[in-house]
């Protein structure tokens, strides 16, 4: 960990990605955009409230940043500026990548800091930008909105 002890060191998940018997762990997005603050969320088509964006633990060869900038890219066209990993893991049931079945996996947070005005990809049906306390309640579970205040937590 670095920083004041919330920021983890992205290689260690990234390298897990490569251990068969590692605890799954999928990454959760905190985007803002840097010149005006406003918290980005996607809206997918048959949703009824917009969500984080997430993604698979990247491979080794992509890195974590890499991987955060590619989708963050595709799905909402913006430029990325920096991205942190939270230390802390919320667990939830997932399906093992590996193994199959269900089994007890991690939520990982990071936050992203990014630039440029957005454009969804052609699955999501819009990108919402929201001030932080709208944001938090746009969200439509307690779970998302503990991840994404440990997301606010990263972007200080």
């Amino acid at each position: 960990m670095t920083g004041a002890g919330i920021e983890a060191d992205p290689g260690t998940l990234v390298r897990m990605v490569t251990q068969p018997d590692a605890d799954p762990e999928r990454i959760l997005l905190v985007i803002r955009r840097v010149e005006d603050g406003a918290l980005l969320l996607a809206r997918w088509p048959d949703a009824p409230r917009p969500v984080l964006l997430s993604l698979d633990t990247p491979h080794p060869d992509e890195g974590f940043a890499g991987g955060v900038a590619r989708l963050v890219r595709a799905r909402f066209a913006v430029t990325v500026r920096t991205s942190r990993l939270h230390a802390r893991r919320l667990p939830v049931r997932m399906r093992h990548p590996a193994k199959g079945g269900e089994t007890v996996g991690f939520l990982r947070v990071a936050a992203v800091e990014v630039s440029g005005e957005p454009s969804p990809d052609g699955a999501l049906a819009g990108v919402e930008a929201f001030p932080p306390a709208e944001a938090a309640r746009a969200l439509s579970t307690d779970l998302e909105r503990r991840a994404f205040a440990l997301g606010l937590e990263l972007l200080g």
